[in-house]
């Protein structure tokens, strides 16, 4: 008769070894790359519009540049056009873990975002990460 001892430590390991890779797809999970956009936007230049880039992940990410752009509200007639940039001589900005950084519209760079001025398209940033391609988030509309 085989002894019965074995069985459960059998099972043990098994258990063990799958809760410690369930806490490890965990922390990949929650330790991945999350960007979310925010915007504060009014309609007087003074007081500008803000557009926030918060950085969800728990390890700091470089923005190298970044573009406004106004885009088609329909897939089939998406075309993407700049209206805004840092300019060429903009350079790398730091973002911490679990912090933002806010791009500033003010005086003669506000821009308006009445369905008037936005004419069907909405509002869309390309943003450039160091280690990462381009891509788009939208931001209003």
């Amino acid at each position: 008769m085989p002894d019965s001892g074995v069985n459960y430590i059998a099972w043990w390991g098994a258990i063990l070894s799958t809760l410690l890779a369930c806490i490890k797809v965990w922390e990949i999970w929650s330790n991945r790359f999350r960007l979310d956009i925010g915007h504060n936007f009014t309609s007087d230049p003074i007081q500008g519009n803000d557009i926030l880039i918060r950085n969800l992940s728990s390890k700091p990410i470089i923005l190298e540049y970044w573009e406004l752009h106004y885009c088609s509200r329909w897939w089939l007639l998406r075309k993407f056009e700049e209206f805004e940039s840092p300019g060429p001589d903009a350079c790398d900005s730091r973002i911490e873990a679990h912090s933002s950084k806010t791009l500033s519209f003010r005086e003669q760079y506000h821009f308006s975002w009445s369905d008037k001025a936005l004419k069907g398209r909405s509002i869309y940033i390309k943003i450039y990460i160091a280690g990462r391609k381009p891509f788009y988030r939208k931001v209003f509309g």
